[in-house]
């Protein structure tokens, strides 16, 4: 099971916080790089939040993501905004993003992706699955059409947050979008693209290792997953996220936030009573 989150949390009472503040070199609460620390008051208050660059404790601000295809896109919860701070984080070149079903995975990084795109910042997205269906569910066979066609059933994670096919479509066509299938990526070099792997929990270490390996000048990788959703046996006895969290963590090049709160909506909310 995972047991690093990305953060910590601690509570300090009034009288520790000008001491706390007094030396930001001071890693007293042993934070690994790129670890964040969400500081509470005695009444439950959330204080501040700040993130261990490697030397020094550095402040986490507020942002909201703009965009032309999702709009306005605000933190609705602590996590969510260590979470954007992170994806905004030029420096980290793999991005992780865990947690249930509900929680903003999908939503932040597509906002965060869509708009580094827009801004320059990088050439395309490269939309990279292992195409395997959920568990429990008969596959329903080889899928008409062309290899875009094949692919598009696995795209629609993205396509929800661009306002629908159309637009996946339109994006596709100017080069911004590419979506690839995990099985054709052995000897890419992609550079100046942000790679993002949805549903990561269906890979193997083998799969991560491949998927960092990719990783080309000016690009960087962003995984995000649900250890809950894992649809085969052989993910949960050899999990390439999981192996990722528990020996990339602390290195400058990583980035961990799970995320906790369901924020889709109320009804959303109510699977958690279907858990065994």
């Amino acid at each position: 099971m995972e047991d690093y989150r990305g953060y910590k949390e601690i509570m300090l009472p009034d009288e520790q916080l000008a001491e706390f503040y007094a030396d930001p070199h001071n890693n007293r609460f042993e934070l690994l790089t790129n670890e964040y620390l969400v500081v509470y008051n005695e009444d439950g208050d959330v204080v501040d939040q700040l993130r261990w660059g490697g030397t020094e404790l550095k402040p986490v601000p507020f942002k909201t993501i703009k965009g032309r295809f999702m709009g306005t896109v605000k933190p609705r919860n602590i996590h969510q905004q260590l979470a954007i701070d992170m994806l905004y984080q030029p420096d980290i070149t793999i991005k992780v993003l865990t947690g249930g079903y509900g929680v903003g995975k999908d939503m932040l990084m597509c906002a965060a992706a869509l708009d580094l795109i827009e801004r320059g910042k990088y050439d395309r997205i490269v939309w990279v699955r292992n195409n395997y269906e959920v568990k429990d569910t008969k596959p329903i066979g080889h899928l008409p059409g062309e290899y875009m066609d094949k692919l598009l059933p696995f795209v629609m994670p993205l396509a929800d947050h661009l306002g629908g096919v159309d637009s996946l479509r339109l994006m596709m066509s100017q080069g911004k979008i590419e979506a690839m299938h995990l099985g054709f990526i052995r000897g890419r070099d992609i550079c100046n693209s942000i790679i993002m792997c949805s549903e990561a929990e269906n890979l193997t270490k083998g799969h991560a290792k491949l998927l960092v390996g990719r990783v080309g000048e000016g690009s960087s990788i962003w995984f995000n997953g649900d250890y809950r959703q894992t649809d085969s046996e052989v993910f949960r006895q050899n999990n390439g996220l999981l192996a990722m969290i528990d020996r990339l963590k602390g290195l400058p090049e990583f980035g961990h936030v799970q995320l906790v709160k369901i924020e889709r909506s109320k009804t959303a909310a109510l699977a958690d009573l279907l858990d065994d």
